[in-house]
């Protein structure tokens, strides 16, 4: 897995990018580069946020724009961010057994990560409109906050599944449920062929 990161992202979680790492771990960021690089459902794209003053992360699937929030995130939590997002990926498919498979499947053939430098435009616009047309540069999330306690599986359901993103799909730009792409591609390399099931339709498109 390979998490693309913006300059802003880099500089205040203190993150090196391959070229800055000392050997061996710059020539193993390097070849992980070069093996996943270009596979989009392993790329996600991050770029910091702030809510409430603590610091968040924002991280984008490249092949579907997949969606998933983490508040509270420290410096030192960035060297587990790739077992954080697979983690999370399973609390929030716990209950649908194919699609946990899926992610299970996904962790063993790729088990590493690394950070690289963030250029995709496409992603980069995603990263930006969800933080501020759903995210509301972070206030929304007040409205999920129950007895002290922040709803952050409603939040990243409520992103992928209620809200509308265009896509390139076969050179064609298409508005998706990302939730939907995202478990269909899943389940198209790690596991059966199954017809996702549509969710209603947003209040809000992005």
């Amino acid at each position: 897995m390979i998490i693309y990161v913006t300059k802003q992202t880099r500089e205040r979680y203190k993150i090196k990018l391959p070229h800055e790492q000392e050997p061996p771990v710059d020539s193993y960021m390097r070849m992980l580069i070069e093996k996943e690089g270009g596979d989009e459902i392993l790329e996600w794209g991050c770029k910091l946020f702030y809510f409430d003053g603590r610091k968040c992360v924002q991280l984008v699937n490249f092949a579907s724009k997949f969606t998933v929030f983490l508040c509270d995130i420290k410096v030192a939590d960035m060297n587990t961010l790739g077992d954080r997002l697979a983690n999370y990926l399973l609390e929030m498919f716990k209950d649908d057994t194919l699609m946990y498979h899926c992610i299970e499947k996904m962790q063993e053939e790729s088990p590493l990560f690394c950070f690289d430098k963030l250029t995709n435009k496409s992603i980069i616009s995603t990263l930006n409109k969800n933080q501020l047309d759903f995210a509301w540069d972070g206030y929304r999330f007040f409205d999920y906050i129950d007895n002290g306690i922040l709803r952050t599986l409603q939040i990243n359901h409520d992103v992928n599944f209620d809200w509308l993103v265009t896509k390139e799909i076969n050179g064609k730009k298409e508005y998706v449920f990302p939730g939907e792409l995202f478990r269909k591609l899943m389940i198209q390399r790690y596991g059966e062929i199954e017809t996702p099931t549509i969710a209603h339709f947003p209040k809000n498109i992005s």
